[in-house]
């Protein structure tokens, strides 16, 4: 498995800051940490919120502000787009075709046969499709997960083991579990 040297994680300061919305301390973060929290903050700043104070109005400026400029806002806004139901469905056929077949079939409703290898396909796909290929990916470890009997196994997976798109994957499995893709049909998982 290949060794990723800058995988960072949120510091308690920014985890914090996210967990009472002090949009005056993210405002403060530095461009490392706030990459980390982008999936979050374009949620928060594009979905409608159940706050309607003017207090919040200002607060939703400043995170548009702080967002204003950074290049990969603009893939999670267009991963924040996609039809959730129709994902779900397919993600729960899916994972129903999985355990059918044991897992280790080619079969596939999410993703249809791949041109390329995983992480090419990944690379050259829209939103959509990135979405339904991190899902399968994720299904298939977890399929052989439910199969492993609590023995260790090793499931090889080149999309989550690339450097080079695990910031890009990582966007997509929060906009998952965010979408609630991942805790309403994998439940046993999560």
């Amino acid at each position: 498995m290949t060794e990723c040297t800058s995988l960072q994680f949120v510091s308690p300061f920014a985890f914090e800051a996210m967990q009472k919305v002090d949009v005056v301390r993210l405002a403060s973060l530095s461009d490392p940490e706030l990459r980390l929290l982008l999936p979050c903050l374009v949620r928060m700043a594009l979905c409608a919120p159940a706050d309607q104070s003017q207090s919040w109005a200002q607060d939703k400026k400043l995170i548009l502000r702080l967002l204003s400029g950074v290049e990969a806002v603009n893939s999670i806004v267009a991963l924040l787009s996609v039809d959730f139901h129709a994902l779900e469905q397919d993600a729960s056929k899916e994972q129903q075709l999985r355990h059918k077949l044991g897992g280790g079939s080619g079969e596939s409703i999410l993703v249809s046969q791949l041109q390329h290898g995983l992480t090419l396909e990944f690379e050259h796909s829209d939103s959509p499709r990135r979405l339904r290929l991190v899902l399968s990916e994720l299904l298939a470890i977890m399929n052989k997960v439910s199969e492993s009997s609590g023995e260790f196994f090793f499931k090889p997976s080149e999309l989550f083991e690339s450097p080079v798109y695990l910031e890009e994957a990582a966007d997509v499995l929060c906009i998952l579990q965010a979408g609630t893709i991942l805790s309403s049909s994998l439940p046993c998982f999560l």
